[in-house]
């Protein structure tokens, strides 16, 4: 059974919980009548976050839907009678290889607890199908990095710590993304981007390679500093595992693709998850340059 079945499942197991105990003004769809089931991709969910990435599966896949198709997520939040309706919003596309990962910006968690969502899906031709509202619990802080947090000061592996060795072949053009540690760029007080992307498709997941494109294109643009470090998936000596080990602790990394942009005094200036647009980035960097 592959993890994204297993995935599936328990997100089915927790749906039916919560179309047989919430209540409230709008229709609850059972996990058997829904065409589709909403997948969280951001690694955590808490308090005062600002985007949350999602994806639609059926079963092991995710649906085809038409062009010009709207999405709406719908937020439930936790009171002393349980969960009630929240809000709605649309959500944004951002289509990689065919996969359409779903984007809510202005994320309305603002107290933890045991939150739901649930996401519609409306046809240019007027019909709508939503899926099974999805509980889900929210934190009251987040584990990893957030904007504001300072950089980890630890070290990331570059080409003198071999780092080229077990990777697959890096054009020219590339290696800069490997010449320098993100500790050399603090201490030296350099804006820059990092980014957290493991082979090719890390677990399958089809943003890795365009997250590695993205942070080429930064980095032969030569504005910004931009550099690339292969979290998890291939076997290393012991010395480099070690640093690497010791970074991905430091930085929280426990999804990916990840991009960290962080500003001249070594501050993180923002935070992505699976996927950004090119004009997402590119907008931030612009503001760590001024």
């Amino acid at each position: 059974m592959t993890a994204t079945r297993i995935a599936l499942i328990g997100i089915l197991a927790l749906a039916l919980f919560a179309a047989a105990c919430g209540r409230d003004d709008r229709n609850v769809i059972s996990p058997t009548e829904a065409a589709f089931v909403p997948v969280i991709e951001s690694s955590e969910l808490h308090v005062q976050m600002t985007r949350l990435v999602l994806t639609l599966l059926d079963r092991d896949r995710q649906p085809e839907f038409s062009d010009n198709t709207v999405f709406r997520i719908r937020y439930f939040d936790p009171t002393e009678a349980g969960i009630k309706f929240h809000s709605e919003a649309e959500l944004r596309s951002i289509i990689v290889e065919g996969l359409r990962y779903l984007i809510a910006d202005d994320v309305p968690f603002d107290s933890p607890g045991q939150w739901a969502l649930a996401v519609t899906v409306e046809s240019p031709d007027g019909s709508s199908e939503s899926s099974p509202r999805l509980p889900i619990l929210v934190n009251q802080s987040a584990r990893g990095l957030v904007p504001g947090d300072p950089a980890p000061e630890a070290l990331t592996p570059t080409i003198d710590d071999g780092v080229l060795e077990r990777m697959a072949e890096v054009d020219d053009t590339r290696l800069p993304m490997y010449e320098r540690s993100a500790a050399e760029l603090l201490e030296a007080g350099e804006p820059f981007l990092i980014v957290w992307s493991s082979a090719e498709r890390c677990a399958g997941r089809r943003a890795c390679a365009r997250a590695l494109d993205q942070a080429a294109a930064v980095s032969q643009q030569g504005e910004i500093a931009a550099l690339h470090v292969e979290p998890f998936g291939r076997p290393r000596s012991g010395a480099l595992q070690a640093l690497i080990d010791t970074a991905v602790e430091a930085w929280v990394i426990e999804a990916e693709p990840q991009f960290f942009i962080v500003d001249a005094d070594g501050n993180i200036a923002e935070r992505f998850e699976i996927v950004v647009t090119e004009s997402e980035l590119s907008a931030a960097i612009e503001d760590v340059q001024r």
